[in-house]
């Protein structure tokens, strides 16, 4: 049964509605009950059931519902960003990783949903798709401050220092007033410093393999005839000098 605006479903819901904007969650969720029994398709009854139970803090139910929700209507980006929240809030990111991978593909224009999927990527360890989806938010509103900073902690775990240093001065050019600017050109002086040190390695370690490769190809010469009664020595190869170890992190 579609909800009308005289509908019984329909009035349930708005008193449900009501109650919930003034926190009296018991309440709003009898009559969101009364309005998904109603009408089992209406399912923004169903979303709001949902928030009520997450209100809460009955992540379980509030789930539930949210499923409920997207039974009946299977493109509602907002319940599978809500339940991609409460699986983080469950501790359950794998799962809350996939929902808000599909709000994002259901609606790719809403910027939050990018970056929730970013910022659960970054805490399982999946980095790169950290930053791709970081990136994505970044790129839909480069004026938020927490996107911006989220995903210049992405690039500075891959080590890419010079990406994390363009990023935030990007930030402060389009917000230079922003409260915690003097702090944030702090962080692009730190990763400029890191990015000059990790070129610095770089070429270290372009010409120790130069140097290695000139050594290989130098020619072989034979040995002396060894004297008599004196014995031959084996001469070993220095151990080769491992890697420069990598610049603490921030």
């Amino acid at each position: 049964m579609a909800e009308t605006s005289n509908s019984p479903s329909l009035r349930l819901y708005t008193q449900g509605a009501e109650l919930f904007k003034k926190g009296q969650y018991d309440e709003a969720i009898k009559l969101f009950k009364q309005a998904t029994e109603t009408d089992p398709k209406f399912y923004r009854a169903w979303a709001y059931l949902g928030m009520a139970y997450a209100q809460q803090g009955q992540l379980d139910p509030a789930i539930e519902a949210y499923r409920k929700c997207i039974d009946v209507e299977p493109t509602y980006h907002k319940a599978f960003n809500n339940i991609g929240e409460l699986y983080r809030r469950k501790g359950l990111l794998d799962y809350a990783a996939m929902v808000f991978k599909m709000a994002s593909e259901i609606d790719p224009s809403h910027s939050h949903y990018f970056y929730n999927l970013g910022i659960t990527y970054f805490e399982i360890g999946m980095h790169t798709q950290a930053e791709e989806a970081l990136s994505r938010a970044y790129a839909l509103d480069p004026r938020d401050f927490d996107y911006a900073t989220e995903l210049a902690q992405v690039l500075f775990t891959l080590r890419k220092y010079e990406a994390a240093a363009e990023t935030l001065q990007n930030y402060l050019t389009a917000v230079p007033d922003h409260e915690r600017a003097a702090e944030t050109r702090a962080r692009i002086s730190m990763l400029k410093r890191l990015a000059e040190q990790h070129r610095a390695l770089a070429r270290q370690a372009a010409s120790a393999d130069q140097h290695k490769s000139e050594i290989r190809k130098a020619p072989i010469e034979e040995d002396a005839p060894a004297e008599e009664g004196a014995q031959t020595k084996i001469v070993e190869n220095p151990p080769e000098k491992g890697p420069e170890p990598p610049p603490p992190k921030a």
